[in-house]
């Protein structure tokens, strides 16, 4: 009994000693996979590219220049050419002038009005007739009549056209002319005017009410444009020339009105496309699409011109003076060291950002080996407990075994 109780326990300490070695194995093998991550990580420190900062000589360039009159030219190309005995560069260089442009603004939500007006025109002197007998004047044969306040439709459009022209008001109510034009609509006009076109002293002045007429872009009061006078026009030529295709150059109904010191043009066609574009009928001016505005005006501009130019060196071989193929005059040069401040500023910032993202890479890999580290420190401490308990097994083993082979030899030994 005390035999097999023995053999059982050395089967048992073998069992538990090997699976002391097979844990052993697997904690070697899992402190090996770290190992490898651990080189990893070690060839990801390496390949990481320390960033290098901005040096300002990077950005620093010699630049030439000089004053053509009250003109600071600027040399911004040098080429040496031998193709020209007379000159020995190509040059680059420019300056900048107020040069009056015509410019296209969308205004958001212009809240443009469209509403009655009353429009002044002329009438052509030689179509204006007086008949002494009947004490009336005719225009283009169709007979001038006294304007009657009694009949609505002359006082209402004769009181919308005062509001807008005071000095037909001023002329007084009897004096006040009215008709009907070749085109259908009611126009008025003054005795005064008539008479000084029969005099042919000058043509005569109408009035008219006319619907459909834009009349005022948000709190700007709104006029038709005025092609006699000169800053109108001006401005009116250069925004065509330099939008020939859009509905401002084709339109034959412009509209103008100042805002903030600038005079702002639009067309009919697009202030009246504003003006119906609300999308809330009882809100007219509310939430309108952007309209087409136009406005022209000095605008600082860059005049950059390529030459030919004879550049005399000094012996140190450095421009001291240049002289233009369609120019007699000699310019000295001044010479600049000049830093692009904003490219250096922008590569400073880049670096900073590739540093912080440099950093963060090194926190991270640091972070990832501390890991690994204290896991191999835990495997380590393991694999330690494992080797003692490993040691403690054989040792007792041996003891059972010296047991068991005792009792073969006490049982199973017949002669000495």
């Amino acid at each position: 009994m005390g035999m097999a109780a023995s053999q059982a326990r050395y089967l048992g300490l073998t069992a538990r000693k090997t699976n002391v070695e097979y844990e052993g194995q697997q904690i070697n093998q899992a402190r090996t996979a770290l190992a490898n991550q651990s080189a990893n990580t070690f060839n990801e420190l390496l390949a990481l590219e320390v960033p290098t900062a901005p040096s300002t000589q990077d950005y620093t360039t010699l630049q030439y220049s000089y004053q053509d009159g009250t003109t600071a030219e600027t040399i911004t190309d040098m080429t040496e050419i031998t193709d020209d005995p007379n000159y020995n560069y190509l040059i680059t260089h420019y300056h900048y002038s107020d040069v009056f442009t015509g410019v296209q603004t969308k205004l958001a939500n212009p809240q443009v009005v469209i509403d009655t007006a009353g429009a002044e025109g002329a009438i052509d002197r030689t179509t204006v007739t007086y008949d002494d007998a009947n004490g009336t004047y005719s225009i283009n044969g169709v007979p001038v009549n006294q304007y009657d306040p009694l009949i609505e439709e002359q006082r209402t459009n004769y009181e919308k056209i005062c509001t807008d022209f005071p000095e037909l008001a001023k002329a007084g109510a009897e004096n006040v002319m009215v008709y009907t034009d070749t085109d259908g609509s009611m126009k008025f006009t003054t005795r005064d005017s008539l008479q000084k076109a029969v005099e042919g002293t000058a043509d005569a002045v109408n009035y008219t009410v006319q619907s459909g007429v834009p009349t005022y872009v948000g709190n700007c009061k709104v006029s038709a444009y005025d092609a006699t006078d000169p800053d109108q026009k001006a401005a009116y030529e250069e925004i065509c020339e330099q939008f020939p295709t859009e509905n401002f150059a084709t339109s034959d109904n412009i509209y103008t009105w100042e805002y903030q010191g600038r005079r702002y043009y639009a067309s009919l066609e697009d202030l009246t496309a504003a003006a119906i574009s609300a999308p809330d009928a009882t809100k007219p001016t509310e939430l309108q699409n952007k309209l087409t505005t136009y406005y022209a005006e000095n605008i600082e501009t860059k005049i950059e011109r390529t030459q030919r130019a004879f550049v005399d060196l000094d012996e140190s071989g450095r421009p001291q003076s240049i002289r233009y193929e369609d120019s007699s005059v000699t310019f000295a040069l001044k010479t600049e060291t000049i830093t692009d401040e904003n490219a250096y500023n922008d590569a400073m910032n880049q670096y900073n950002y590739d540093m912080q993202v440099y950093e963060k890479k090194i926190a991270d890999i640091n972070a990832k080996t501390e890991k690994i580290q204290e896991q191999d420190r835990t495997l380590e401490l393991r694999l330690r407990q494992l080797d003692t308990e490993q040691e403690a097994l054989q040792t007792e083993m041996e003891a059972v075994k010296k047991v068991i082979d005792k009792n073969i030899e006490s049982t199973f030994k017949t002669f000495e």
